[in-house]
């Protein structure tokens, strides 16, 4: 049985009717304010790890016919997310299809978003990822997630975990770079699935820990 956090987790939910597009989709802003860019090689835009029981400034998002498990989903809960033997609090997903509808992409779920103002140069995104599978019956399962990391509609990094053996657990740091004109971006954690995930049903969680957003000027 995996342990909940005593301290609650208040998370605010966007419901994405296709990504990005005008006026179909509500982000929450959160505004930081960079001073000196110019004098650091890679300023800190936002690090979170969870372990304070926060996700703030990131909000969740849900695609049209996405899931990310549930009412009570995404939620944190401790697991091993580096290696084995080192467990830290992440935040757990456990994405795919509310139903099946051949005229929408079979990749569905949702992840994390935040929108960050910079200045012309590059951002550099990372986050350490894991899936777990664990099922009464089955040997394994075809899909453990995709993830992956979007900066203005556009993806710059991802892995796709693929099957996934029951009792197993796939571990990953996702590394990504986006060269970016001065003005405000929107920055996606996105976790998909091609197959239907409900509660109660088996299929694989998805982690994630370790957010880390950085920007360096143009040398």
């Amino acid at each position: 049985m995996q342990e909940r956090l005593k301290q609650p987790l208040i998370i605010n939910r966007v419901r994405e009717f296709g990504l990005l597009k005008t006026g179909q989709i509500f982000l929450y802003v959160c505004v930081f304010v960079i001073s000196s860019i110019g004098n650091c090689e890679a300023a800190i835009l936002n690090e979170t790890n969870f372990e304070n029981g926060q996700m703030d400034p990131w909000k969740i998002f849900i695609m049209t016919n996405g899931t990310v498990g549930g009412v009570e989903m995404p939620k944190m809960v401790p697991i091993e997310p580096v290696k084995k033997g080192e467990k830290s609090n992440s935040l757990q997903f456990k994405v795919g299809q509310i139903r099946y509808e051949q005229e929408n992409p079979s990749q569905q779920g949702g992840g994390l978003v935040l929108q960050i103002p910079t200045e012309t140069g590059t951002l550099h995104l990372s986050a350490n990822v894991a899936v777990t599978y664990s099922s009464p019956k089955d040997r394994r399962n075809l899909a453990g997630g995709l993830f992956e990391w979007i900066v203005d509609d556009q993806v710059v990094a991802n892995h796709d975990v693929g099957p996934i053996n029951n009792g197993g657990i796939s571990r990953h740091h996702l590394k990504g770079e986006s060269i970016v004109k001065a003005g405000l971006h929107t920055i996606r954690l996105r976790i998909t699935r091609p197959f239907i995930s409900q509660p109660g049903q088996q299929a694989p969680f998805q982690y994630v820990d370790d957010l880390n957003v950085r920007f360096s000027p143009p040398r």
